[in-house]
């Protein structure tokens, strides 16, 4: 009786340790543990059942437990059984290949195929696919004319899924039909080869004339483009028809763009504008071409600014370039004064940096102008003696504020005989003192007129005395009346200590006379050396020494060579450079430029 009692004993307690936790080569298996095993000599492990993929697969779907586990001698990697997908899922982090079959009837090509072109998100194919066994899968579809689709993944479970395949490359050759080939898991489909493509010809193939384009319609600061502001640009040859698609890089608020169809009797493609510009000036823009053979190309566009406008007049003409550095030469409008906005007409002069025309008179004018003008008497071209022939004095002459062209050479015998008023005067001044340009010209409109060129002088006084300040009289002292230019195309510089012309040394420098009992001329008589280098040859091959120039811009009142302004009476030559000598009295204008002579201007800045 004893002895039942003591194997029932031990049978509880074996029952116990069987069905709680059992340990192997320990006494104390974890408690969170089944069944724990301890190397007794640390130098041993575990092993699970070994089954090659045929043996797994034997165990048989319906039998087999969710979890179960083995080590796959094939995978060389334990597998364990998922009863949700019915499969042998790998540890190793790869499913096996899966079972499917494609439904080759419903497969679908998407994108248009053109030679050269390269692939892109519109071209793809779509797949039906039934999966009877979950996994890995890879599949190509290819052609043997440069470009492919593929998609490679994982089928999660059963069941019946649409895949998309991505192309890549492009197609090499055209027009034809390529013939797709489908791949899965590196074995080809020999039942579905009916799926074909369609591959057009080149890309679009055209010759554009990038130096010849048309730029249309007019371009204003801050004024939104319209359809009338479009580039025309010729083609000299389109060998394949199709889609043009061009579109520049935003320029100064500005884009021009196309999207059109050409053909092979396509002569231009016209790409429209859009936007606001910010800036008055010329930009470039520069686009490339689409097709077979891209070039890159530009064209500029001048956009004007409305500065300078009868409808906005400027304050000065270095205003007006100032907000437009392209203005060239020519009639604007300015204002009439600080206080009055109403537009007058003058001539700048852009090609010296913004100089505002004054006052402008030929020999013709002098000659036979009233006293009250310039306070000569008729048949004198002394303009020197009177009030009136001073900056100071409120004379206009011929002011034009009608609106009209804004074009120089419209009316160039205007400035036979202008002069805007003093308040006008004094307002276009950028500064005061103001930087006055002066000189003797044929062509009052031309800045590049041959005796505007080479006889003129720049006159920026530093301090003190202006031209048109109200003051009674100018001085003669360098260190305010700083001068520089040209006489018989000379080099003159007066604005250090020692003037110098022709390179030589002069004992002085320029000085103006305004208003100061000479009238309104430069005189340098004494003041430039009488030294053999300063002989000028002029046109005609006579020379004269420069000694012998005294009132050499205005005033004409002394007996002495001058042929700046005037001729010794009506029969002398235009360009006899002797000693002739006559007085005021005898000068006449010279009889070209229709008889009015050269012209004597007056520009400040």
């Amino acid at each position: 009786m004893k002895n039942k009692i003591f194997y029932m004993f031990l049978l509880i307690c074996f029952s116990v340790r069987i069905f709680g936790q059992v340990g192997i080569n320990t006494s104390a298996p974890n408690t969170k543990s089944a069944l724990d095993v301890v190397s007794k000599s640390n130098n041993t492990g575990i092993l699970i059942p070994r089954l090659t993929t045929a043996q797994r697969d034997a165990i048989g779907v319906a039998s087999t437990e969710d979890g179960l586990t083995i080590y796959n001698t094939d995978e060389k990697c334990y597998n364990y059984y998922q009863s949700t997908n019915a499969a042998w899922l790998s540890l190793c982090g790869t499913y096996q290949k899966a079972v499917y079959t494609v439904n080759c009837a419903n497969i679908k090509v998407f994108g248009t195929y053109t030679q050269g072109t390269s692939l892109n998100t519109s071209n793809y194919i779509t797949m039906p696919i039934t999966v009877t066994k979950a996994g890995t899968y890879s599949i190509i579809a290819k052609t043997t004319n440069g470009y492919y689709f593929e998609k490679s993944g994982v089928f999660p479970n059963t069941g019946t899924f649409t895949i998309t395949l991505d192309a890549s490359g492009a197609p090499v050759a055209g027009p034809q039909t390529d013939t797709l080939s489908f791949i899965y898991d590196g074995v080809t489909d020999t039942t579905c080869t009916s799926k074909t493509i369609s591959v057009l010809g080149s890309q679009v193939s055209y010759t554009i004339n990038c130096g010849s384009a048309v730029v249309n319609g007019t371009y204003m600061q801050g004024e939104s483009l319209d359809a009338s502001n479009y580039v025309t640009i010729p083609l000299s040859g389109v060998t394949t028809g199709g889609t043009v698609t061009i579109a520049t890089g935003t320029n100064n608020g500005v884009t021009f763009s196309t999207t059109e169809t050409i053909t092979t009797s396509s002569t231009s493609i016209t790409l429209k504008g859009q936007g606001i510009p910010t800036s008055a000036g010329t930009y470039t823009f520069t686009f490339i071409t689409n097709g077979a053979t891209p070039v890159t190309c530009s064209f500029n566009v001048k956009f004007n600014t409305t500065v300078g406008t009868f409808a906005n007049p400027a304050d000065r003409c270095y205003q007006i370039l100032q907000a437009d550095a392209s203005k060239t030469d020519g009639e604007y409008w300015i204002k009439t004064s600080s206080s009055d906005a109403t537009p007058v007409k003058t001539l700048c002069d852009m090609t010296n940096g913004g100089y505002t025309l004054l006052w402008s008179y030929s020999e013709k004018t002098a000659y036979v102008s009233p006293a009250d003008l310039y306070g000569n008497s008729a048949n004198n071209m002394e303009i020197s003696s009177g009030d009136a022939s001073r900056f100071t004095q409120n004379r206009p002459r011929n002011v034009v504020t009608a609106n009209g062209s804004n074009i120089a050479g419209t009316n160039i015998g205007l400035y036979n005989d202008y002069r805007l008023s003093l308040a006008t005067m004094q307002n276009v001044r950028t500064a005061n003192p103001g930087d006055y340009r002066v000189r003797i010209t044929v062509s009052p409109t031309d800045m590049s007129d041959t005796w505007g060129v080479n006889n003129f002088f720049r006159i920026k006084p530093t301090s003190g005395y202006d031209y048109i300040a109200t003051v009674s009289a100018s001085t003669c002292a360098e260190s305010i009346v700083p001068a520089s230019g040209k006489l018989f195309g000379r080099s003159y510089d007066g604005t250090t200590n020692t003037a110098t012309y022709n390179g030589v040394n002069t004992p002085g420098d320029i000085c103006p006379y305004v208003g100061s009992g000479y009238g309104n001329h430069f005189d340098a008589g004494t003041r430039i050396a009488n030294n053999p280098t300063n002989y000028t040859v002029i046109p005609g091959g006579q020379t004269f020494n420069a000694y012998y120039f005294n009132n050499l811009f205005g005033f004409f009142g002394e007996t002495e060579i001058n042929h700046h302004f005037g001729k010794c009476g009506a029969g002398s030559d235009d360009y006899l450079f002797t000693t002739n000598n006559c007085s005021n009295t005898q000068l006449v204008p010279h009889s070209f430029n229709s008889g009015e002579g050269r012209v004597l201007q007056w520009f400040v800045k």
